[in-house]
């Protein structure tokens, strides 16, 4: 259990520099384009890749994170760990398409890529405000204190950095979000987390 765990973790922290390098791409290729022209570059393929490939690890790393420190996270990491996981289901859906199917609709349809309404705006928001869900987990996780609390931290700014206004677009808003999910795995991977991994193993 202790390998899974520790697995997780690191997966954790690669999965999220990987959605951060992902989105960071995408804003350096997008430029002045729109939507339906930058989803048919290469740039754009390779940057939906590896925010994709960053999502599967992610959700490794929240359970890695959860089973961390799942003795001490109580009502309050359970909660958190199933709305991150469902959070985690949008997000993967989202860059799927980005991956898979937003090249054919820039073909066959590209005003629905490039001015989406509907349901698939309602998708849109609903795996954009799902986000806070990483707010539940560092909350968790700081009451747990199982884990460093600069993993809480990182958690929390994670999550709540979806509800912040910046002058930028959302591939900016994913780099903060992966990097300050790597950084919470890496000081729960590297911190005062493994005296209660390994004791938790030994018995």
């Amino acid at each position: 259990m202790e390998r899974f765990i520790r697995g997780g973790i690191a997966a954790a922290i690669i999965g999220g520099l990987l959605v951060a390098a992902g989105a960071a791409l995408t804003v350096v290729s997008a430029g002045h384009q729109q939507f339906s022209d930058q989803a048919l570059t290469s740039m754009f393929t390779a940057a939906a890749a590896l925010r994709f490939s960053g999502a599967i690890l992610m959700t490794w790393g929240i359970i890695g994170l959860y089973l961390a420190q799942a003795d001490r996270a109580g009502q309050l990491g359970l909660v958190a760990v199933v709305a991150c996981m469902a959070n985690m289901a949008l997000q993967g859906g989202w860059m799927f398409c980005d991956l898979f199917a937003a090249p054919s609709f820039a073909h066959a349809a590209p005003e629905v890529l490039n001015n989406p309404s509907g349901l698939l705006t309602v998708g849109f928001m609903a795996a954009w405000l799902a986000n806070i869900s990483f707010v539940l987990l560092g909350i968790a996780t700081l009451r747990a204190r199982a884990l460093p609390k600069t993993a809480g931290f990182a958690l929390i700014a994670a999550g709540a950095v979806t509800l912040v206004p910046l002058p930028a677009d959302g591939p900016v808003y994913e780099v903060i979000i992966g990097i300050a999910f790597a950084i919470a795995g890496a000081r729960a991977l590297t911190g005062a987390a493994r005296a209660p991994l390994a004791a938790r193993s030994a018995t």
